[in-house]
């Protein structure tokens, strides 16, 4: 009994430190990729890095200015409304304020006001949704539908200590949300905009991703298990169906649109991280192997954001294995595209912090507020506030 005591605490810790990075990442979002006919490539082609490589792009007349907040303190932006117009909140005499600003003409636009705190928000990439988590309590959270214009269409409170989400890329009024409580047990809950419900899903891991507007996949991991490694399952929301296993042991997992992506560190190479690119039949687009971090007992997953339009997939890559205690070195931010099967350098020498890159892929919010932009053009690293 002891022993699985002992199980389950670690398991909870596990949980703890996976839900704190999430916290991190949860505006991380996958943008589609397209799949080619293009036969898999083992070794990736490498361009020059980014400030060898000066490509020969056309001067842009118009350059993003910061933002212009008259009464108030910023505190974090969102993301992308269009591929100009962000969205940021901060606070003005005690309220918290939402609102999006067009980074060359300065036009700027309240969406959204609240007497709670605001916790995050999701911007849908693929209609005009936003989803806004407020907190007026420690232990209770108020969520929010709206379009653009800050018009609610539907809201509810759910008593939780932290929430994770995750938002159905083809249908908005979808989402999958789960409450952890103080202990980290939880509970998983599906909100149907449409419809007005709030059912609990059973059964599921807190951690889930959208296979379709039916179907989840997730880590079928053990609560008796202090494996770092568990197999992807499909299972279904309505159905009481067999789970179906997608794939064998992975350390993490990610789906975007009709591809999905696994993270592995294998045996033979124990010394980096293996990412893996699939369509959603399973069959394999492309992979890329780069120098993984240790932390505590895992490893470190440097963040990474997806480009639509160019079918890119962006990650910070560090320059060598090493500990997280004694790596001392920058990271360079690296492009693969997919398509092509190639490998860019883009900056040699970069912290790894979030990035979420406009849909035409040339600005990329960057920081832990999304504080900066990078521009991918020039090479540059903008402020988007004055402080």
């Amino acid at each position: 009994m002891l022993i699985f005591e002992r199980r389950v605490q670690m398991r909870k810790f596990v949980i703890f430190h996976i839900v704190i990075g999430l916290v991190f990442t949860l505006l991380v979002s996958g943008c589609s990729i397209t799949v080619t006919d293009a036969p898999p490539s083992n070794t990736p082609k490498v361009e020059h890095p980014f400030e060898e490589n000066k490509k020969q792009e056309k001067a842009s007349t118009k350059h993003p200015e910061p933002l212009q907040i008259q009464n108030g303190s910023f505190e974090k932006v969102y993301g992308w409304l269009d591929n100009e117009t962000i969205l940021y909140s901060y606070i003005n005499e005690g309220k918290y304020v939402l609102e999006s600003d067009q980074l060359y003409s300065k036009h700027h636009e309240v969406i959204f006001t609240s007497e709670a705190p605001i916790m995050n928000v999701l911007i849908h990439k693929h209609s005009k949704k936003l989803f806004i988590h407020t907190s007026p309590y420690s232990h209770s959270a108020n969520v929010y539908f709206t379009d653009f214009k800050g018009n609610i269409e539907f809201s509810t409170e759910i008593d939780s200590y932290e929430l994770v989400y995750e938002w159905n890329e083809t249908d908005p009024s979808l989402m999958l949300v789960t409450a952890f409580f103080e202990d980290w047990s939880y509970k998983v809950h599906l909100i149907n905009v449409n419809t007005g419900k709030v059912e609990e899903v059973e059964d599921v891991q807190p951690f889930l991703k959208w296979y379709n507007d039916k179907q989840i996949l997730e880590q079928d991991w053990k609560v008796d298990d202090l494996a770092f490694f568990a197999p992807v399952l499909k299972k279904s929301l309505y159905e009481t169906t067999d789970p179906v296993k997608v794939f064998e042991d992975v350390f993490r997992f990610d789906i975007f649109a009709n591809n999905i992506m696994t993270i592995k560190v294998e045996e033979d190479n124990i010394e980096a991280l293996k990412y893996t690119f699939f369509d959603l039949q399973q069959q394999k687009i492309f992979d890329i192997t780069l120098p993984n971090i240790t932390q505590y007992s895992d490893w470190l997953i440097p963040y990474y954001t997806f480009n639509e339009k160019s079918k890119t997939f962006l990650t910070f890559a560090p320059k060598k294995h090493d500990s997280i205690e004694l790596y001392n070195e920058d990271y360079e931010l690296i492009s693969v595209d997919l398509n092509e099967h190639k490998k860019t350098v883009l900056f040699n020498n970069i912290e790894n912090k979030p990035i979420l890159c406009s849909k035409e892929g040339d600005l990329c919010l960057y920081g832990y507020q999304y504080e900066q932009l990078l521009d991918l053009n020039t090479g540059k690293i903008l402020p988007l506030t004055n402080s």
